[in-house]
């Protein structure tokens, strides 16, 4: 080999080696994302489940679930993460056409609102106190407008969350 040709490949070596050191530099500041799916069968119900990963972090987990094992996805729960903390979360029902969302902060339940008759708008809206017990609660209209509940309604919706928390 005389010189040129070592020249060209030490050029050429160094290039090569650049590029893949720029490689790693990018996967290392942007994990890949992937999703796993696992299914289960158990006393007589379907559940299908998906998880999303950024490198080694859960960032989002959904199950559906078929209460009868008959081909019919009946329930869709979904939780998205950060760092590992739930931010967010979903309940669809198929049969009620009816969905509930929760939006966290530091691993608490601050906010959840409901669409009760399956349209897309969420009539409901509850907030929490640091105890994850209702304090407030808003029903909105179509028309933009929101009332809160009456003293009765709101005392109705403490007592079915205290029943949960026993």
């Amino acid at each position: 080999m005389n010189r040129r040709n070592i020249i060209t490949l030490a050029l050429c070596l160094t290039a090569v080696l650049s590029v893949s050191s720029e490689k790693a530099k990018q996967s290392s500041a942007n994990p890949r994302t992937e999703s796993k799916v696992s299914q289960s069968r158990s006393n007589g119900k379907y559940k299908r489940t998906t998880e999303t990963f950024t490198g080694d972090i859960l960032v989002a987990r959904k199950d559906e679930v078929s209460i009868k094992d008959n081909g019919t996805i009946d329930y869709v729960f979904l939780k998205l993460f950060r760092d590992g903390t739930m931010t967010y979360a979903s309940t669809f029902n198929k049969a009620a056409r009816n969905t509930i969302r929760s939006y966290y902060h530091q691993g608490k339940m601050v906010v959840e609102e409901g669409d009760q008759d399956g349209d897309g708008f969420f009539e409901t809206l509850i907030l929490f106190d640091a105890a994850e017990q209702p304090v407030e609660a808003f029903s909105r209209s179509k028309d933009g407008t929101v009332a809160e509940f009456s003293k009765e309604e709101l005392s109705k919706l403490k007592q079915s969350f205290a029943k949960l928390q026993e």
